[in-house]
């Protein structure tokens, strides 16, 4: 790699800001900077009140407050980035998702004079290419990419489909294994959970992590649970962040008389669901779309099996002993043997299945290997 590499991140999500997207963001800019590729983050911050440049190894981290106005943003950060005083000067410039990087990196591409590449992230793709004002936006900032990065060879094939002649690559997420492992506080205090929550060793608790919202299948998957008539020896924990309309459900069917039993617990630090991902017996990850989802990651690297949709990248990292748990997203009837698979499994076949989940995320889907897909792209 050229010692005069430089890069412009453009991103809507980036630490402080919570969720995946953010730590996928951090995880993969710190990959480039430990590789001393010189990466500066323009991060669109709706949280920010000033205007903010702050020197860090390799890079800096720049902070744009969010106006009602995209045009406005992205203007006051080209005044910063074309003053002769910044010395600033970029080979490259990345669009990670969202609606003002999408924006913006056709018309910076040219008038900075880089190579452009667009990372698309969680649903930018399959919410986007429906939607008439942000298609052409998309499409604008697809034709001006040296490359198109995705998450799975499902939106791989898509946009192919679409624009053939485009140099579309497959990066799925990667996890750091070294970072990532629970220890025997993380598990006493799991067991704990269970024991004061009333969750006895005979009833399975299934896990719900993250933005829970309609698009994420949740209603759609309770509503199947309640049909196989399983509710009185199934929990569920469900932790982050809850759509009203999903809300609004959650509240009517558990104060019924045969309702469904939830525990709810506030968004939390990905570090924090060390001690709350050993608690449950399953994940659930029923997205009726979707990308390539952290929890997967997280929750398999520790060994506990996924009742997922086939949907995303979701599919792509789930290896043939978990397949069984697996269903056709949105299908009711598949849905309900998937659940009921899940089950009538022993507690030793739980485990040899979390277990396979496990060793295939650490032999595909670990830190280096995503480290050096994202290296060799800026090679190429």
């Amino acid at each position: 790699m050229s010692e005069e590499t430089r890069v412009l991140w453009l991103t809507e999500n980036y630490p402080p800001r919570r969720g995946g997207m953010a730590q996928a963001c951090d995880r993969i800019v710190s990959s480039l900077r430990r590789n001393n590729i010189n990466t500066d983050v323009a991060f669109f911050n709706a949280s920010a009140n000033n205007f903010k440049v702050v020197s860090q190894m390799n890079g800096k981290l720049i902070a744009i407050p969010v106006s009602d106005s995209p045009a406005h943003n992205l203007n006051i950060l080209l005044n910063f980035i074309n003053d002769s005083c910044n010395k600033l000067k970029y080979t490259h410039i990345v669009a990670f998702g969202g609606t003002t990087p999408i924006l913006a990196l056709p018309i910076y591409k040219n008038w900075l004079k880089t190579k452009a590449i667009t990372l698309l992230r969680g649903n930018d793709f399959d919410v986007g290419v429906f939607q008439p004002a942000k298609r052409q936006m998309l499409f604008d900032a697809f034709k001006s990419s040296e490359s198109i990065c995705v998450l799975s060879n499902e939106v791989k094939n898509k946009v192919i489909s679409l624009f053939p002649d485009l140099n579309v690559v497959h990066i799925p997420n990667g996890i750091d294994l070294d970072d990532w492992m629970q220890d025997s506080a993380d598990l006493e205090e799991a067991k704990n959970f269970r024991h004061n929550n009333n969750i006895g060793d005979n009833q399975i608790l299934v896990g719900l992590f993250g933005q829970l919202k309609e698009k994420k299948g949740v209603v759609f998957f309770l509503e199947n649970l309640l049909r196989t008539g399983l509710q009185d020896n199934i929990a569920f924990l469900m932790v982050g962040d809850v759509e009203d309309q999903v809300q609004e459900w959650i509240t009517e069917h558990t104060n019924e008389e045969n309702g469904i039993k939830i525990l709810q617990l506030p968004f939390m630090d990905r570090f924090e669901l060390l001690s709350k991902y050993p608690a449950c017996d399953f994940i659930a990850l029923p997205s009726h779309y979707d990308g390539m989802p952290n929890v997967l990651l997280e929750a398999g690297a520790l060994g506990i099996p996924v009742i997922a949709a086939r949907t995303g990248g979701i599919f792509e990292v789930l290896p043939k002993e978990q397949h069984c748990l697996t269903f056709h997203p949105g299908n009711a009837d598949q849905c309900r043997q998937a659940l009921n698979k899940a089950f009538s499994l022993s507690v030793k076949e739980r485990k040899s299945i979390g277990l396979s989940l496990k060793e295939y995320i650490k032999d595909n889907f670990n830190l280096k290997i995503e480290e050096e897909a994202y290296l060799e792209l800026f090679k190429r």
